[in-house]
């Protein structure tokens, strides 16, 4: 029997063509009156709307519900029903749909059962995986905790959940901050994020537990992820609580020795019948006590956990600790190396901070540093020379709750000892802190590379010879802003732009590298490799950051009224003012030329290169061909030149810009011989 719409079809228009045959014969018999044709018309247009409605009504059953049906099971199919496929019977009418339907159905089928079988089989491997770590990290006697970024737990083993047990919870997805401290981890971070070089060697600090009970020996290390963004860190945990206290009963019973011996030998001294002989024994038996001493302290300070660190990224993070309070921490100097445990020199260092402010009225502190060929240390200064020995002693013996109980001398003592001197220096005092030397190589020496052309330009003295009192105020009273750029080139007429700005600001004779300017600029072309070479700044470092146009405005922002310095200043000035129109500034602050001070202080025959020049004066390059870097060594270049300019009795800028004029003057015309 047929099946589907094409009966009822033919039968309808069976029906329509007898309708029209019928019409026919009758209008055949003879001519239709008007009511004949009205009547024929009528019926012929009812039975056309009939065998449309007819034919519709068979469509819609026959086809389009049927198309419905079949969408709903292929969502049944795709959503992972237990339907392989569709019935071709329901659908005889819309063939071969239903063939092709089954075949991708099939192909689903088939697609699920390989993508799960595979999933199951890297299911057992990560478990496997998983299982081997697990215990691995279980066989470690440390402590490990893998953390996110934003310091939530997502591994750790069997070791840092018994230890931490009794501070707070440990748990997948919590914060690491209910067991441990947060200052030194978040610390610590800082420290690592800031110096990429470090963040991968793991490094060590100090931490204790969140209730203040226990004291752990940490080393941190960073995850990166694919394209080298950190995603998170690893933190290895020991428990430092028995080392720091039989170390400590160590310490007492050294100290109780030495303070014991002390009086007898001072008595011996005094009393015996020979003292020549008693002045040699008592002083073998000094020497032996010193001797231990200071091994023990060596020993002790071998344990504690240290790493290199940057003292400007250091005394930035302490300074940041006085932000809400009314004590201004400024950061001067040049930056060194040092070898320490950031944080508990951070506690200590605060604490010795606060101390000296509470006890001298102190309302602005500076932080420096400083090294030689055979030490380092860190100074805090103040203005006056009010003397702080006599309450030394007390500001040592402060006790730190972070470090569960230790003072303010036992961590000095740990890293160089508590030898503290004090010094007066231009109208501020200073108290040193002895410190260890950084042990690594962070900055590798580079390939000897050309310097820039020298340029003695006259024209850049044009706006400070009409500076009214500026000029006539002694050279350390100005507020100078040394800075450097570096470029992608050394022709700005020929398209070579700016990829970074530094600058330092110096006050009243001091660097006050905390107070420092520091971008880098899309140049808006490409960096060749032969620039790349001196400052390693690449196209991927630059993508994302702004065109001059937004840098320019900033840095004339922070240069402000203040003399502006370099080193061969022609050179960055060239490219300053070449885009000052279009970025929509002028700088006509007056400027100083280090280059030219060094011709003139020093003769032709002296280099004047940078290099040369801080070799001469033993002034220590840290970051060299860095914009920030070489503007903070050229700032302390500055200094000792301004020193020698007073030496000879030149004292104001007005005094400077006259000898200058001559002596370059008489350099040009020495060139053209």
């Amino acid at each position: 029997m047929p099946r589907g719409p094409l009966p009822w079809l033919a039968l309808a228009f069976a029906a329509n063509i007898a309708a029209i045959a019928a019409s026919a014969f009758f209008l055949g018999r003879g001519a239709a009156d008007r009511e004949g044709l009205t009547a024929l018309t009528l019926v012929a247009s009812a039975g056309a709307s009939v065998m449309f409605a007819l034919s519709w009504k068979i469509v819609d059953y026959q086809v389009f519900r049927s198309i419905r049906r079949m969408a709903a099971d292929i969502r049944a199919i795709a959503h992972g029903g237990g339907r392989a496929g569709v019935d071709p019977a329901r659908y005889a009418l819309m063939e071969p749909l239903p063939e092709a339907v089954n075949q991708m159905a099939g192909k689903l089928v088939q697609a699920r059962a390989e993508l799960a079988e595979g999933l199951q089989a890297a299911t057992a491997k990560a478990e496997e995986t998983a299982n081997r770590l697990a215990a691995i990290l279980n066989d470690l006697h440390e402590g490990v905790v893998v953390c996110n970024q934003r310091h939530q737990v997502v591994l750790y083993n069997s070791v840092a959940m018994d230890m931490l047990s009794q501070a707070g919870q440990l748990g997948l997805g919590r914060s690491l901050f209910e067991t441990v401290a947060r200052a030194p981890v978040v610390h610590m971070q800082e420290m690592l994020l800031h110096r990429p070089e470090l963040g991968g060697k793991g490094t060590p600090f100090l931490a204790g537990s969140v209730d203040g009970g226990m004291l752990l020996q940490a080393r941190m290390t960073l995850i990166r992820s694919g394209d080298g963004d950190p995603s998170g860190y690893v933190v290895t945990l020991v428990d430092a609580g028995p080392q720091v206290a039989a170390l400590a009963r160590r310490d007492v019973l050294l100290r109780e020795v030495a303070e014991g011996l002390e009086s007898p030998l001072l008595r011996l001294r005094v009393a015996a019948s020979n003292p020549a002989i008693v002045e040699r024994e008592a002083a073998n038996i000094e020497k032996a006590i010193r001797k231990v001493t200071e091994g023990y302290e060596r020993a002790l300070s071998g344990w504690w956990p240290m790493s290199d660190l940057h003292s400007a990224d250091f005394f930035a993070f302490v300074a940041r600790g006085f932000e809400a309070d009314d004590l201004k921490v400024s950061v001067t100097g040049l930056p060194v190396w040092l070898h320490a445990d950031s944080h508990s020199l951070a506690l200590a260092i605060d604490a010795l901070i606060r101390q000296m402010a509470d006890r001298l009225g102190l309302a602005e502190v500076d932080l420096a540093a400083g090294a030689d060929e055979d030490s380092t240390w860190i100074e805090i200064g103040w203005p006056g020379s009010t003397a702080a020995r006599p309450a030394l002693d007390g500001w040592l013996s402060k006790g730190l709750e972070q470090l569960a109980g230790m003072t303010v001398r036992d961590v000095l003592v740990h890293h160089a000892g508590d030898q503290i001197t004090q010094e007066h220096r231009q109208g501020r005092s200073w108290l040193r802190l002895p410190m260890r030397k950084g042990v690594e190589v962070h900055f590798q020496p580079k390939a000897a590379l050309p310097t820039r052309p020298e340029f003695y330009d006259l024209s850049l003295l044009d706006g400070v010879r009409d500076i009214g009192e500026m000029g006539r105020l002694p050279l350390k009273s100005l507020t100078f802003i040394v800075f450097d750029t570096e470029t992608t080139g050394l022709q700005p007429s020929q398209g070579d732009q700016i990829v970074q700005i530094g600058a330092v600001r110096v006050v009243n004779g001091r660097i006050l590298s905390g107070e420092s300017f520091n971008r880098i600029v899309n140049p808006g072309r490409a960096i060749p490799p032969e620039s790349i070479k001196f400052h390693g700044i690449t196209d991927d470092m630059v993508v994302d950051k702004p065109p001059l146009g937004v840098v320019l405005p900033q840095f004339k922002a922070f240069a402000a009224d203040s003399v502006l310095v370099a080193h061969n200043a022609a050179f960055d000035l060239k490219f300053l003012r070449l885009r000052e129109r279009e970025c929509g500034v002028r700088f006509d602050n007056p400027v100083l030329d280090t280059m030219m001070l060094s011709n003139y202080l020093d003769g032709n025959e002296a280099g004047h290169s940078l290099d040369s020049i801080c070799d001469r004066f033993g002034i220590e390059i840290t970051d060299r061909h860095t914009a920030l870097g070489d503007a903070i060594v050229t700032a302390a270049v500055l200094l000792r030149q301004i020193d020698m300019l007073e030496a000879r009795g030149i004292t104001t800028l007005d005094q400077v810009v006259k000898e200058l004029d001559l002596n370059i003057i008489l350099h040009q015309r020495q060139q053209a011989l």
